[in-house]
C-alpha cells in the first residue's frame, strides 16, 4: 500500500507518519485490496484536522476528524475508515448469498424495502371442526392467538375467524 502525506500550514512529524502507517496497515488487513492511502493534516489555530482517504479496487473510503491534538485526529479518522470498511464488508457478505434480482423468476414474491424476504415464524396444524359462526365466536373468546379455522356447519366450507386490531372479530369466507 502506498501512503502519501500532505501537510497544510503544518509539517507532518515522523511520529504521526508512523502512527498513520501502523493504523493503515491494520485497515489493510480488513480491506486486502487497498492500493493507496492519502493522509492530509491541516492546522487552523487550535484545531488539528486530519483527512484520510483510502483507495482500493472495490471502493474508495474517506473520513475527516477534527480535534485539538493531531494524533487524536489521525487515529479518529482511521477509526472512522475502519467502521466504514466493516460496514461495506458486511454488506458484501449479505449480498453474496442472496440471489440476483435480475435472475429472479417472474412469479417470485416481491422483496420488501430492505431486500429480505419475509420469513415464516411459526407453523401450526389445527383440526378443522364443524361449528356455527356463534360457536366459533364463543371459542375465540377463550383463545389467546387470535385466529380460529373452522368448517361452517351450514355451508360445509372452511372459514377463518380472526381478532382485528380494534378488538372486533373478522371473518374470512372463501368463494366457491
Amino acid at each position: 500500500m502506498k501512503i502519501e502525506f500532505t501537510g497544510r500550514r503544518t509539517e507532518v512529524p515522523d511520529e504521526l507518519r508512523r502512527l498513520a502507517e501502523r493504523k493503515l496497515a491494520k485497515l489493510g488487513r480488513l480491506l486486502p485490496a487497498v492500493t493507496r492511502a492519502h493522509v492530509i493534516l491541516a492546522a487552523d489555530k487550535h484545531r488539528q484536522v486530519a483527512e484520510v482517504s483510502v483507495h482500493s479496487r472495490q471502493l474508495d473510503l474517506a473520513a475527516v476528524e477534527v480535534t485539538n491534538d493531531a494524533r487524536l485526529s489521525v487515529a479518529g479518522a482511521i477509526e472512522k475508515l475502519r467502521r466504514q470498511a466493516q460496514r461495506q464488508r458486511s454488506k458484501r457478505r449479505e449480498r453474496k448469498g442472496a440471489p440476483s434480482p435480475r435472475l429472479a423468476p417472474a412469479g417470485a414474491p416481491d422483496r420488501g424495502g430492505d431486500g429480505a424476504l419475509p420469513r415464516l415464524v411459526r407453523t401450526r396444524r389445527t383440526v378443522v371442526k364443524p361449528m356455527t359462526l356463534d360457536e366459533a365466536s364463543l371459542e375465540m373468546e377463550g383463545r389467546g392467538d387470535g385466529v380460529l379455522v373452522f368448517r361452517d356447519a351450514a355451508s360445509g366450507r372452511v372459514s377463518v375467524l380472526y381478532r382485528r386490531k380494534d378488538g372486533n372479530l373478522g371473518l374470512i369466507e372463501p368463494e366457491a
